[in-house]
């Protein structure tokens, strides 16, 4: 059988960060290796080295004239609707058409018009499966006396049952991502083995040594402060570890709690320690300059942070969730049970004062870093999809 034709569709603006990258990072290597594949999405106002764009915005236009026109809210919902009426034109028999989240493809029935034209629909899941996330994150909520996520509505779960029935194939980057589609899903498609991943640092291998004389120790987390990411979690266990260090926390706090008065109780007492940096547009510098990296999630997909975070040699302190597919407990990761911030805070304190065990681990991580390349999980995901289609 020859090498099927991939169309992914991705009916958003591509702006580069988040889902977007990990899109491209993902299908770029693709045709050099073998599987050709074509992306379409609302607008690209970047550089396209793969050369596997196609965008509903025209990318001969300056790309600042790009930018201006993609940001004009009355124009993105046309361009969204041009850019899945072309990948369905696009669709022969036997292609894949990958489907990654977007609310103009749902509206318009991409998927049952890709399946009638004799396309195969593959579809990506970047978090567990919109019902098993509520269940987590509804008890955690009510835990602590906080607001229900407002997204979880009948609406969407019923979105989310749509796109698995209508689904030959599902991509699951972690796994409970796997799992929370085989406990909510009576008739499951066939789940593709997948992680996601992390670029490389660039140059030689990074070397953990002593930090400098004085020096505290640094702990970071990556990503939103959120109820989801355990943000509370890691808050309430590091007043309780009382450590002579420095917490660096690189994300903006989440809009579900951004009023400051729920801030101010979600958080509770901040401690001289802990350095709030916000969004930091390159995190590379930061991950070299810190010690350690936590991240206490209650929900993930594939956490990414995590995969960066050992790639720059880093030991990681994690949830089940927040580990992913990288982290092996003893290995190169403590893990913690989810919301327990007793356990949490004894972790803290256990690579606060082992220094070789805080070698270990960051070693360990470093060395398994490269499996979680881009290149590599591109490569393992293409060999999926001919797995799936018997090519």
């Amino acid at each position: 059988m020859s090498q099927p034709n991939v169309l992914v569709f991705y009916p958003k603006v591509f702006w580069g960060g988040g889902p977007p990258r990990t899109c491209y990072a993902i299908c770029a290597p693709w045709p050099g290796q073998g599987l050709p594949v074509t992306v379409h999405t609302a607008a690209y106002p970047h550089a396209d080295p793969a050369r596997i764009m196609a965008p509903a915005l025209p990318m001969v236009l300056p790309r600042r004239l790009q930018r201006r026109l993609a940001s004009v809210a009355r124009l993105r919902p046309i361009l969204e609707r041009r850019s899945v009426a072309q990948a369905v034109a696009a669709v022969r028999p036997g292609d894949l058409c990958y489907f990654w989240p977007g609310a103009s493809q749902e509206a318009t029935g991409a998927t049952e018009a890709a399946r009638a034209r004799g396309g195969r629909i593959v579809v990506e899941f970047i978090n567990t499966h919109s019902a098993y996330a509520k269940r987590i994150l509804d008890a955690e909520c009510d835990r602590i006396g906080a607001p229900r996520y407002p997204q979880f509505t009948e609406a969407m779960l019923g979105r989310e049952a749509e796109r698995l029935r209508l689904a030959d194939a599902v991509f699951a980057p972690g796994p409970f991502v796997e799992t929370s589609i085989r406990e909510t899903t009576p008739a499951c498609p066939e789940i593709l083995p997948a992680s996601y991943g992390t670029y490389l640092p660039s140059g030689p291998p990074v070397q953990r040594t002593d930090r400098p004389a004085g020096r505290p120790l640094r702990f970071l987390y990556v990503g939103s402060v959120s109820l989801r990411k355990g943000a509370h979690v890691l808050m309430e266990a590091w007043r309780r570890a009382g450590l002579p260090a420095e917490l660096w926390i690189a994300g903006k706090v989440e809009r579900h709690i951004a009023a400051q008065d729920l801030r101010d109780r979600f958080l509770g007492r901040i401690p001289d320690t802990v350095r709030f940096l916000g969004h930091v547009g390159d995190i590379t510098q930061v991950y070299r300059d810190v010690d350690v990296f936590v991240f206490p999630s209650l929900e993930e997909g594939g956490p990414q942070v995590t995969y960066e975070a050992a790639a720059y040699g880093l030991p990681l302190i994690v949830t089940p969730m927040g580990g992913g597919w990288i982290a092996k407990d003893g290995a190169n990761a403590i893990v913690v049970p989810p919301a327990d911030s007793t356990a949490l805070a004894e972790a803290l304190v256990r690579l606060h004062e082992d220094d070789d065990l805080r070698r270990s681990l960051g070693a360990q991580a470093l060395a398994d870093a490269p499996y979680y390349g881009w290149d590599q999980v591109a490569d393992r995901r293409r060999r999926a999809l001919l797995d799936f289609t018997g090519a």
